[in-house]
């Protein structure tokens, strides 16, 4: 019997640049300690919420342009929350 042989090319996967990797490797690492915290049976998720909506304002409170970066959060946010625009 033959071998069945694919002809349809193979699709490449899109090069991810250093600074895409960097930014993934932190989301990645905010992502695990979300989850450390979550499992813990003692932290509330609110408090977990809060206190990172705190070091984001913080991070927005040391960037000039912060009317344009709340906008984007803010659109984010309601779509990463599935809350209607």
């Amino acid at each position: 019997m033959a071998k069945v042989i694919d002809f349809k090319p193979k699709k490449k996967k899109p090069q991810i640049d250093a600074e895409a990797m960097k930014l993934i490797r932190l989301a990645d690492e905010i992502d695990s300690l979300i989850l450390k915290f979550l499992e813990r049976e003692d932290v509330d998720q609110w408090d977990i919420a809060g206190v990172l909506a705190h070091r984001l304002g913080s991070l927005i409170g040391h960037i000039e342009e912060k009317e344009a970066i709340w906008n984007v959060c803010e659109k984010v946010l309601k779509q990463q929350a599935a809350i209607k625009l």
